[in-house]
């Protein structure tokens, strides 16, 4: 009898095998899923914690390379044995301010630093200290020629005073020097330029402009307490009459500038002649000359060219002719100082203090 081949594929079980083959294939695919749900936590918990290093290591990396380079904590050196150290950081100093000079108050009429802390009137003929004005009068004699000569420092501008002639500006007002000087309770006062005589001649007079048109040389003082003298020929009146001028006269001629004494060979009186001159050292230095004249035996008066050459003896660094001949007065504590001759003459305004 012929058999046929054996064939593995389409071999049959017998069917209690076949129930015990697939029991064990099932507790195999169990044991299996066990063992994958057992390893996972673990290859998972691994990569993550392997994530977390690769991100410190890298945001350490960052943090270094980020740094900027022009910075001085990225600035690595070299230590000893060839480590390397980051330098401790130099903190950033923000620059002091350069200091501003401190003004010295000039421009604002404030002499405090140059003002004299002594008596400057020790030696004199007449002498008024005060913590803002010191006057010191002397006279001189010398060759036939007597004149006085005050040394006059203030404080401050507003001491630098002018007054008018029965207290209002015009023509045709005039008092004599003392009864002025009284009105305004002056200590010191010298006449001024007898603006009231012309039409022409600019006034400023502490600070108000009264009068700008053109005459001859004029004299201006600042409220910073410098003072000029102008040629009439190179003043601009529109130029230089701002709100700096404290005082100006017209009269002349300039007899000093910048230290030197001016030519006066154009002036229209020459012979010698009472004079009234205010000069100037430095803001809040000035000095007042007034010089008698016309009385024989006494005093003959100076030309304009001995005027000049005394305010430069002195040292002042400007000088100006003011109105003189019997107009020339000098008074001082309620009194007139020199001897004017034929006994004075009214004016029209003082400088006073």
């Amino acid at each position: 009898m012929e058999h046929e081949p054996f064939d593995r594929n389409h071999m049959e079980w017998p069917g209690t095998l076949v129930i015990v083959r697939d029991v064990l294939i099932f507790l195999m695919c169990l044991m299996t899923f066990a063992l994958i749900w057992m390893v996972s936590p673990q290859l998972l918990s691994g990569a993550a914690n392997s994530g977390s290093a690769n991100e410190g290591i890298l945001s350490e990396t960052y943090a270094a390379s980020a740094t900027p380079t022009d910075s001085p904590d990225a600035t690595t050196v070299l230590a000893a044995g060839g480590a390397t150290e980051t330098p401790t950081p130099t903190p950033t100093l923000t620059p002091e301010p350069t200091p501003s000079p401190t003004p010295d108050g000039t421009a604002d009429g404030d002499f405090s630093a140059t003002f004299p802390a002594d008596d400057t009137g020790a030696n004199a003929l007449y002498s008024y200290q005060t913590d803002t004005v010191r006057i010191a009068i002397d006279k001189v004699q010398s060759d036939g020629v007597t004149y006085f000569v005050a040394d006059v420092y203030v404080k401050s501008i507003d001491a630098f005073k002018t007054a008018f002639a029965k207290d209002a500006y015009g023509r045709g007002l005039h008092e004599m020097p003392l009864k002025i000087a009284e009105d305004n309770q002056a200590i010191f006062a010298v006449s001024g330029d007898y603006y009231g005589a012309r039409e022409q001649g600019v006034v400023v007079r502490n600070g108000v402009l009264y009068r700008d048109v053109m005459g001859d040389d004029v004299c201006i003082l600042r409220k910073d307490g410098t003072m000029n003298v102008y040629q009439k020929s190179s003043f601009s009146s529109l130029d230089m009459l701002d709100d700096t001028v404290w005082q100006a006269w017209s009269f002349g001629p300039a007899l000093v500038e910048d230290g030197i004494a001016c030519d006066t060979s154009s002036s229209r009186i020459k012979v010698k002649n009472p004079r009234c001159a205010i000069g100037y050292y430095e803001p809040g230095h000035y000095c007042f000359i007034v010089v008698d004249g016309r009385q024989s035996g006494y005093s003959d008066g100076m030309t304009l060219d001995e005027l000049s050459n005394t305010f430069v003896s002195l040292g002042c660094v400007t000088a100006y002719n003011l109105d003189g001949g019997a107009t020339a007065m000098m008074v001082f504590d309620g009194a007139v100082v020199n001897n004017p001759t034929n006994g004075g003459r009214s004016s029209s305004d003082i400088i006073y203090f």
